[in-house]
């Protein structure tokens, strides 16, 4: 039997997503019973507190509790790279990726320069910062509407899908008060599609299936109330057939495997559908998840769950993993 700690909260953006998810995970390891389960609840301003009786602990002194650490953090601290490198400091394994990689695929300029280059397409953006905004570069990138997004944010935290160039300040002081850069991306119509994958305990990654998300009709895109509200339809398996299924499928596990990801990731996609001039449809990557959210809500649960794995039986296998390394 082995002693978990639930990592949760944290000073993030999705400090409540991630109480959602460390909660769900939690119960999880009660239905299995095969562990000593210990919640470990970071505070927004970064203060830890360590099982039921909420102990004001050091991280050191938290850390030293367990003997693996799932890490159920989404957003800032959790997913750049943070958690991770304190983890390792003390050789606790963990669920997830590794430091580096996290701090890579966080980063959606850098994760985007990367990913390119293996071949993968990816809608056209820039990054700029309060000090260098320049509208007549988002005006010459692409015609609207654009995607106004922060660099290092996740569930759609500070994005805004923008119609006029009148309204691009607003979206830009909203991103803003969230994160210290900004995208600005041009917007591919098309059927938006999520995958995951899965590492094995030998080693080997497979594709779980993917996800089709559709918004409700008032939704002007998959925002973060949209994501939480209980209201969008996903579709799962999503209705690709053939080709075009396994392209979802390839994506996902070259997105993987260019930022050197661990253990599991979810990839979201746009599939712009064929035209007059052009015969196939396009899978364009949107970004790339390194901790996907673990609520009863969440996509990638669900697609593990397609695959025969329930959600206890599927943190049971993460676990194993992060105790492999």
């Amino acid at each position: 039997m082995m002693r978990v700690g639930v990592v949760m909260g944290g000073p993030s953006s999705e400090h409540d997503v991630s109480i959602m998810s460390g909660l769900n995970v939690l119960r999880a390891l009660s239905v299995l019973g095969r562990h000593e389960a210990y919640p470990v609840y970071i505070t927004q301003s970064g203060a830890w507190l360590f099982g039921d009786r909420h102990e004001w602990l050091s991280p050191t002194e938290a850390i030293g509790r367990v003997d693996v650490v799932f890490n159920a953090l989404h957003g800032e601290y959790g997913e750049d790279g943070t958690i991770q490198q304190i983890l390792d400091q003390h050789r606790i394994p963990y669920t997830g990726s590794c430091a580096l990689p996290s701090a890579i695929a966080m980063n959606k300029e850098m994760a985007q320069n990367i990913l390119e280059k293996r071949g993968l397409r990816m809608p056209k953006s820039i990054c700029m910062t309060a000090q260098n905004t320049d509208t007549r570069r988002i005006l010459e990138l692409a015609s609207p509407p654009w995607i106004i997004k922060p660099r290092s944010r996740g569930s759609s935290v500070g994005v805004s899908k923008i119609n006029t160039s009148h309204d691009l300040p607003d979206a830009i002081k909203k991103t803003l008060s969230v994160d210290t850069h900004f995208i600005a991306q041009e917007y591919i119509p098309g059927r938006e599609v999520t995958a995951s994958v899965l590492e094995n305990t030998d080693g080997t990654v497979r594709p779980l299936a993917p996800i089709e998300i559709i918004p409700p009709e008032n939704a002007d895109f998959f925002d973060y109330q949209v994501k939480y509200n209980g209201k969008t339809k996903e579709v799962c398996p999503a209705e690709f057939y053939g080709a075009m299924a396994k392209r979802i499928q390839d994506v996902a596990l070259e997105a993987h495997d260019a930022l050197g990801l661990r253990h599991y990731s979810r990839t979201d996609m746009i599939i712009k559908p064929a035209s007059s001039t052009r015969r196939a449809p396009e899978v364009y990557v949107l970004e790339v998840n390194t901790l996907p959210g673990l609520t009863s809500e969440s996509l990638f649960p669900k697609a593990a769950r397609h695959a025969g794995l329930e959600f206890p039986q599927l943190i049971d296998h993460m676990i194993l993993l992060a105790k492999r390394g």
